[in-house]
């Protein structure tokens, strides 16, 4: 397995499947970048997909933050991959949190290696203030944060520890959280059943590995106090922009993400209907076609 040996010296996993012109997909919160491969491997014979797996997650999970901003650092691993492999003419693709990087990347090194960009349910502000009620979890923000806010206070003295050690009452809340996260991300009934079953311990740790716990806590404060705001900066994408919508993503309000169009008018924007927050998986065919469709455009 191909490892990228970034600016601070740490170890970061990816996959490198496939020939012809780049592809790199990014992937969202607690996810490996495996989950991209059912729609990667189809297409390996026309395009060679760089699939990394984001500094504490996947085959990166043991990887510790060296920033104190999440995204920034992830920008700055992305900057070092597409530089160490020497790719430029990128097709770039972000769902979530792998979202939030591409558009923290284009803030802060610019997209000249990107030749376009696919935009995956996020809205283009995660907080949300007065003029502003579009940001994660829409109008549930405030409330969702208190308990969040709660949660990493109680869980702090406990960092650098090992998660064995956390009293079971903590390591329940922590994964009941999670719990409600993936709910969030879901729209189908059956989706939705499946993310509940993050709260059960053994369960979700198959998914969601515990040798860096803290890597969880660090997401959450990263969102909680960094205002992520990339409304300046998307005025100056110039490459050809595609945004995915999840008509019913409660993770991000659809109208929110809309508000993108006004910032990139050239941006082309496709509504799935019946679908959340998590449009790959909840809408896997379309996503398919669309992915397609973008990638030979």
């Amino acid at each position: 397995m191909p490892y990228l040996r970034t600016r601070d010296g740490a170890r970061l996993h990816y996959h490198d499947i496939g020939r012809g012109e780049p592809v790199v997909l990014l992937h969202g919160f607690a996810m490996p970048a495996a989950l991209w491969l059912p729609f990667a491997l189809p297409l390996a014979h026309r395009y060679r997909f760089i699939l990394p797996d984001l500094r504490g997650f996947g085959g990166s999970h043991s990887t510790a933050l060296s920033q104190s901003c999440l995204l920034s650092q992830h920008a700055d691993d992305l900057a070092d991959l597409l530089d160490a492999l020497d790719l430029h003419g990128v097709r770039l693709g972000g769902l979530s949190m792998g979202a939030c990087t591409a558009l923290q990347y284009h803030r802060l090194h610019g997209f000249e290696r990107i030749d376009r960009y696919l935009h995956i349910d996020q809205s283009p502000r995660v907080r949300n203030d007065a003029d502003w009620q579009h940001g994660l979890l829409g109008t549930e923000q405030q409330q969702r944060m208190v308990g969040w806010k709660a949660l990493m206070g109680e869980l702090e003295p406990y960092r650098g520890a090992d998660y064995e050690t956390l009293p079971p009452a903590l390591r329940r809340q922590l994964w009941h959280s999670l719990s409600e996260f993936f709910d969030h991300a879901f729209h189908h009934r059956g989706w939705k059943a499946i993310g509940r079953l993050a709260r059960y311990e053994q369960l979700i740790r198959r998914v969601a590995p515990t040798q860096n716990w803290s890597i969880y806590l660090d997401c959450v404060r990263s969102y909680l106090e960094d205002d992520y705001d990339w409304r300046p900066s998307l005025p100056q994408m110039k490459v050809p922009m595609t945004v995915l919508i999840g008509e019913d993503s409660v993770m991000y309000p659809a109208a929110g993400q809309r508000t993108i169009a006004d910032l990139v008018p050239h941006a082309q924007m496709v509504t799935f209907s019946r679908c959340g927050h998590a449009i790959p998986f909840e809408a896997p065919r379309r996503f398919g076609r669309e992915l397609r469709r973008f990638l030979n455009a």
